[in-house]
């Protein structure tokens, strides 16, 4: 594979893709409009009829995450492709991976032995797709929903499944682009939610006493407002056993469009 530059090309050939595409797209139109320091390292198949794309995200972490893309088409290449990407006898991460790539990735660890190193997570993928018209609710007496200062996203860091040495240092620098969004009352966040850098919405926290009074759905349609105000899509891996989130998410608009899977590294 070969390192690309010319990213609005690229994101406009993912664009083609949808929705499988949906964190490959959104993850280069996150580099060029943030424009990170040190860049994600994009690539594409060298051969021109190839689909692949891989990228390499940017993260605290010391394993790296990786969002992998290709048409299902082009599946019987992946071994090549990616053999030079992926550092398969290291830590790393794949997110997003489509159903029909699993099997591939799958053989690449086994042939290495590895395949026990491997956690996986089945995601339904949600996509708020631009037509959708958001819902309007009454925000209750002394609350407001807005961005969180990098200092407020710890309240989704001691509630959030992934937190981890390196979970507060990501979540403050999604605030500091102003990525974070939560429901604040009597000084204190209530509701919060982060978008990251690969493109997805996540890390969704409500404290206990303050359930069931719509907070996590005003949160939401705030948000993601703001984000297709910077011309991004949003989206969300829901686990599948998550029926609470999937209603949740529904409720704002946004739609089942296929399956994927995150592939965690657990040695």
């Amino acid at each position: 594979m070969k390192q690309v530059h010319d990213l609005p090309a690229l994101r406009d050939t993912l664009a083609k893709e949808l929705p499988f595409s949906i964190q490959a797209l959104e993850s280069v139109k996150h580099q060029i409009k943030f424009n990170f320091k040190p860049p994600k390292e994009i690539y594409v198949s060298e051969d021109p009829k190839s689909s692949f794309v891989v990228i390499k995200e940017v993260a605290f972490e010391a394993a790296p995450n990786f969002t992998v893309y290709c048409k299902e088409a082009d599946i019987n290449t992946a071994g090549f492709e990616l053999k030079d990407v992926i550092p398969w006898d290291q830590p790393w991460s794949l997110g997003g991976v489509p159903g029909y790539l699993l099997p591939i990735l799958q053989e690449q660890l086994h042939k290495r032995g590895l395949e026990d190193c491997l956690e996986l997570s089945d995601c339904w993928v949600f996509i708020l797709e631009p037509h959708v018209t958001l819902p309007r609710m009454a925000i209750p007496p002394n609350y407001k929903i807005q961005h969180l200062a990098p200092n407020d996203v710890e309240f989704i860091d001691k509630m959030w499944k992934f937190r981890s040495d390196t979970s507060l240092p990501t979540l403050k620098a999604q605030a500091n682009l102003g990525l974070a969004f939560g429901a604040i009352a009597d000084g204190e966040v209530r509701s919060a939610f982060a978008a990251f850098s690969f493109g997805a919405v996540g890390a969704l926290a409500t404290s206990e006493a303050h359930r069931k009074m719509g907070l996590a759905q005003m949160v939401l349609a705030y948000g993601v407002q703001h984000l297709r105000s910077e011309d991004l899509i949003p989206f969300v891996f829901i686990e599948k056993y998550n029926k609470l989130s999937f209603d949740l998410f529904k409720k704002v608009g946004f739609t089942h469009t296929h399956n994927a899977f995150w592939l965690d590294w657990k040695c």
